[in-house]
């Protein structure tokens, strides 16, 4: 009994972590013997695209066609594509980025997998994706989640939560193995989303011939990816991993959830409470918006936003290089990237140093030329500018299924070139990004410290999501982890709230349209709630920020409420504050 008593948590910790991992390979095995996986086996042909043969979809590699449909909308009416898409019969992947290809949706035209003809847009519009398998327990879980973060917030936040000086280590891996453990146990049973038919293709046409991954093919996705992709793509050609292509295309998403959430423990860890550390770890390894991106859909925003964190904490720290150097692997990897770019660039201004900039500047020169030197054989000297180009300008529409302030008004799938009042939905866009950047400058100025970078980046993200044109339903993923980043540099808890309310929009507008049914001209329930919801977040963020900024450099003035002091009165840490000899009592 007293074995118990002294290692019972160690034992009740040791049996989740092993019972999960047990789950994980007994579904993995489940599934290599299942008929699900032996059928995407079989469709995987010889050369490993989709389909193999003529209507069959995506074929294998350089057996492009070019016959090209434009896009027609589900519900009938005059509806393009986004741009005009070539479809794929039996071809290498004349594919886009696997962000919704127009309003057409994912239905097909009875020519397998193709992306044009009617309705053949790439997962555009609201048409769904593979079924509604698991939308009812992810719902549930969700609901669960969000109830219980509000829960917490409210109930416990002036209680005193006393975890054992032992196990500290056990209870970390127990909770990132279990994150691990459960995605990698749903991963092989979810369809996902019809991205990951794009991945898989791309991965076998890099793997085939990574050089020749742009020539051989038509792609509009940056470098950095395919090197992921072509390692995939080398694995899974095997005999024993075939029957595993969708695990392991969304495997790097997984390791990347796990290896974030690691990143935002470690730094709590040396800033805040032990038990505020892990409770971070666990809101975000079990938060829906993270899992249903990298599990269910199996995108790629989880890589994505493992490289902004990392981004951030290098530049908090002066290791402009290194920052700089995540800062273009992020453009080389999503055209988005260049959001984050003026966060980089503040900081360099700040310094007011030579050395800094010319460690940036060779840090993005020198990691460009190493990325895409592989892919420019037989290209043209500005073949990459051109991709880039060809990506921006493929979606000209106000909102691309972005619950955001145009899709609350009515601009889903508006073309941007539309007048709202005096001009053009992409110029009240290209508005709205100047002044969220300048505004987000002035907020940096006056804080004068680097630790208001992960601030100024989510203010970044958050406002060009809400009030640009051309936003996809994932671009506002990384706000959920910046907001908990910023909350661990500026000590205010209102970010706690902000990063439970993007958690919120970002799972609400992704499992709206990866289980969505509806066409994309209704005006549904969830997309005005979420739109709007994403505009008050933006709003209250504006005003947190603000308050950051102005309490940093104002002296005499008085704490606000919200804010979370080093040291209360009675020498007991606040809630949030770290202390090397209470480092296990969390009291605000």
């Amino acid at each position: 009994m007293n074995v118990w008593k002294a290692n019972g948590l160690k034992y009740i910790l040791l049996f989740s972590l092993i019972f999960c991992a047990v789950v994980s390979v007994v579904s993995l095995w489940s599934y290599s013997g299942s008929s699900a996986s032996k059928s995407a086996a079989v469709r995987q042909g010889p050369s490993g695209g989709f389909g193999g043969g003529p209507g069959g979809g995506m074929g294998g590699p350089r057996q492009l066609t070019n016959s090209s449909t434009e896009g027609t909308s589900t519900s009938g009416d005059k509806g393009t594509t986004a741009g005009t898409d070539t479809s794929v019969s039996g071809g290498s992947g004349v594919a886009r980025d696997g962000q919704h290809r127009g309003p057409g949706g994912m239905s097909g035209n009875g020519s397998g997998m193709g992306m044009g003809g009617p309705g053949g847009g790439m997962g555009g519009g609201r048409s769904g994706n593979s079924s509604s398998a698991y939308a009812t327990p992810l719902a549930i879980f969700a609901a669960l989640f969000f109830g219980a973060f509000v829960f917490i917030a409210y109930r416990f936040r002036a209680r005193e939560w006393k975890l054992g000086e032992r196990n500290r280590g056990l209870m970390l891996w127990t909770v990132l193995g279990v994150g691990f453990f459960l995605r990698m146990a749903i991963a092989p049973w979810i369809s996902g989303h019809m991205d990951l038919m794009l991945f898989r293709n791309w991965a076998t046409t890099a793997a085939d011939s990574l050089s020749g991954f742009y020539t051989n093919g038509s792609s509009d996705y940056p470098p950095f990816y395919i090197y992921i992709l072509y390692v995939i793509g080398q694995i899974g050609s095997t005999d024993a991993f075939s029957p595993y292509m969708s695990v392991l295309l969304r495997l790097p998403n997984v390791l990347a959830d796990i290896v974030t959430a690691y990143m935002l423990y470690r730094l709590a860890s040396k800033r805040v409470g032990y038990g505020i550390s892990l409770g971070l770890a666990i809101f975000y390894v079990f938060n829906p918006a993270v899992f249903i991106n990298s599990t269910f859909w199996g995108q790629v925003d989880s890589f994505f936003t493992m490289l902004i964190v990392a981004m951030i904490v290098l530049l908090v720290e002066n290791r402009v290089g290194w920052s700089t150097v995540l800062f273009t692997v992020a453009v080389l990897m999503k055209p988005q990237g260049i959001i984050y770019g003026p966060v980089l660039f503040f900081e360099l201004l700040r310094q007011r140093k030579i050395q800094p900039w010319l460690m940036a500047i060779g840090g993005a020169v020198v990691t460009t030329i190493l990325v895409i030197l592989p892919f420019s054989w037989g290209q043209e000297p500005l073949w990459l500018l051109d991709l880039y180009k060809g990506t921006v300008g493929e979606y000209p529409y106000a909102s691309v299924n972005a619950y955001n302030f145009f899709a609350l008004i009515g601009g889903n799938y508006t073309q941007d070139t539309t007048t709202l009042f005096l001009f053009s939905y992409h110029t009240w866009g290209m508005i709205c990004i100047v002044l969220v950047t300048l505004f987000t400058w002035w907020m940096f100025i006056r804080s004068r410290k680097p630790q208001f970078a992960a601030a100024a980046a989510l203010v970044l993200i958050a406002g060009v999501f809400t009030f640009a044109s051309s936003m996809h339903e994932r671009y506002l993923f990384p706000a959920a982890a910046l907001a908990v980043l910023a909350y661990l540099y500026l000590r205010d808890r209102r970010f706690l709230w902000l990063a439970g309310g993007f958690s919120l929009t970002i799972f609400l507008n992704t499992f709206d349209i990866f289980y969505s049914s509806n066409s994309r001209e209704q005006y549904g329930i969830i997309l005005g709630v979420t739109s709007l919801l994403n505009v008050l977040l933006f709003g209250y963020l504006v005003k947190v920020v603000w308050d950051c900024s102005k309490s940093t450099t104002t002296e005499t003035a008085p704490p606000s409420t919200d804010r979370v002091s080093l040291e209360l009165p009675s020498a007991q840490p606040a809630w949030g504050a770290s202390s090397s000899s209470v480092n296990t009592t969390i009291k605000s």
